[in-house]
């Protein structure tokens, strides 16, 4: 373990070695070698977010150049979405504040005349005002910081969730957080787990067909506190890297799982809130913590027996492990949803991913068996192979690494899963559907398709059904007239399919991906459609 560093070290390292450091620090904590490591790298983190808060007092330049690093005294600056700035400003209240908006005076107009009396007219239109100068004029001597009153203007409106949403996004705010709550840190951000795994433990050459076939531990029983801070904790995460995936963004604290699995890997999944759920295929996000320090996420778009998987590894954690990691999802997946065919669309690999190219992100997901799905592909990556097995400096050009991004990558777990096609194909089809019989009039469409539906299946009224509920039925109603004949089903095939579609906005979506699953006579429709 290094010395110490003190504050005049830090001083002439400069931002960037800092930086640098403070990762090393972390992938050491995330993955210590022993006991005594564990102690040691603990101490020197502590040391060094300490140093770095009392000479940020002194040298401000070297706080803006550690800007965005997630560092605990730093600040991030960026612009993200109305669910998760109403997050950030609910749990940092006054360490969060309006940094811009690129809104014209005219967007600031329409959108305050959604919210305020109309009688305000006068104090909502005068003037070419921006954001933050309309919103002083607006709130007056109230001691609330800008962001917060806007923030509660919007909650107050009875307008919905998704138009809430829209009106913000038209702000095109800019917010600046200061992190002073540690916890909150990068540095600190974790979930407490009280056994620690150390590295010398871990299996860094994976079997994945014996993984694969070894069973999942029960999931973890959490309180609602704990779901929360999951939540937090995979917010946080992203906004870090200045991301966000829906999942986390609009995690439902019920739709939260964990998996404590071996050498101290544990994988929540979270599953979205019924409003925000996708309507034909199911979306789940899962954050990796290896000792309770936040090393991958991503999710799997499941339509069937298919999951579309993407994996993102910070840059601090890309080691010898990040291949276990990988098949622990991949089991986690499988097991808990039933996944028999995972596909990787061609950007996790090196379209218009220069990062994934020069790593040869490709020969990651072939190692574990993905395949090209184009055939012509599939003989090149063969080829490609067994230059490589002969040659163990041979390294593929980018060129050959290009054409391979051509094509999705699979991987078959059983010999015929359901379905093979995504679930945009039949988006497509809808789409098309709609165009061709209704000349692209969606309200025609929807009214046409629900009373079909609604007489194929018998159903009488729609009373004991709720709002979520009642909207996914106008979907899938388009969905059942475009690709399914309902006509010709039996009556059990027929009340399966109404069960399915009140699934969707059911309490758990692992109900309705199971329920879609086992819906024969759905898929030998789709199958012959497709």
């Amino acid at each position: 373990m290094e010395s110490a560093l003190s504050i005049p070290d830090l001083k002439k390292w400069g931002a960037k070695n800092i930086l640098l450091y403070h990762d090393r620090l972390l992938s050491k904590l995330a993955f210590p070698k022993n006991e005594e490591s564990l102690r040691l790298t603990g101490i020197e983190m502590r040391k060094l977010t300490d140093d770095l808060k009392k000479l940020f007092i002194r040298n401000k330049g070297l706080r803006i150049k550690l800007e965005g690093s997630g560092i605990s005294g730093t600040e991030i600056t960026g612009r993200f979405s109305y669910a998760i700035t109403k997050w950030i400003v609910e749990e940092f209240d006054n360490d969060v504040s309006l940094n811009s908006s690129q809104a014209a005076s005219e967007s600031v107009k329409l959108f305050f005349r959604q919210l305020l009396p109309a009688v305000e007219y006068e104090s909502i239109s005068d003037n070419e005002l921006g954001l933050s100068q309309r919103i002083r004029k607006l709130k007056g001597n109230s001691s609330i910081t800008p962001l917060k009153w806007l923030m509660q203007q919007l909650e107050a409106s009875n307008l919905p969730e998704q138009t809430k949403e829209f009106l913000f996004n038209e702000l095109n705010i800019f917010i600046t957080w200061k992190i002073k709550n540690e916890n909150y840190s990068r540095s600190r951000l974790r979930f407490p787990f009280e056994k620690i795994s150390f590295s010398s433990q871990s299996n860094k050459s994976p079997d994945l067909n014996e993984l694969l076939r070894k069973k999942l531990p029960p999931a973890s029983e959490l309180s609602k506190k704990e779901k929360l801070k999951l939540i937090s904790i995979a917010r946080a995460t992203l906004v870090f890297l200045y991301r966000e995936t829906d999942p986390f963004t609009y995690a439902d604290p019920n739709e939260i799982t964990l998996f404590e699995l071996e050498d101290g890997i544990s994988i929540t999944l979270f599953g979205m809130d019924k409003d925000h759920r996708f309507s034909i295929e199911s979306y789940i996000g899962y954050l990796v913590l290896k000792n309770g320090i936040p090393v991958a996420y991503g999710g799997g778009w499941i339509f069937g027996e298919r999951c579309q998987f993407g994996i993102n590894i910070p840059e601090p954690f890309r080691n010898s492990e990040s291949g276990y990691i990988f098949s622990q999802l991949l089991r986690t997946y499988q097991q808990h949803y039933e996944v028999k065919r995972f596909v990787v669309k061609p950007y996790q690999f090196g379209k218009n991913n220069k990062e994934a190219l020069r790593s040869g992100a490709f020969w990651f997901y072939y190692k574990f068996g993905f395949r090209p799905e184009e055939k012509n592909l599939l003989i090149l990556a063969e080829k490609e192979a067994n230059k490589k097995k002969r040659n163990k400096n041979y390294r593929s050009s980018t060129a050959t690494l290009k054409r391979f991004t051509e094509a999705n990558l699979y991987l078959n777990l059983t010999a015929n899963p359901v379905p093979f096609f995504d679930a945009s194909v039949i988006s497509s089809a809808i789409t098309n559907f709609i165009n061709e019989k209704f000349n692209g009039n969606r309200e025609a469409a929807i009214k046409e398709s629900s009373k079909k539906l609604k007489e194929l299946l018998q159903i009488k009224d729609f009373r004991s059904w709720d709002s979520c509920e009642k909207k996914v039925w106008k979907q899938w109603s388009l969905l059942a007239n475009a690709a399914l004949s309902i006509e010709a089903w039996d009556n059990g095939s027929k009340n399966q399919f109404i069960e399915l579609i009140r699934s969707k906005a059911g309490k758990g979506e692992i109900d309705f991906i199971k329920k879609l699953q086992q819906h024969q006579r759905l898929w030998k429709d789709l199958n012959k459609k497709f």
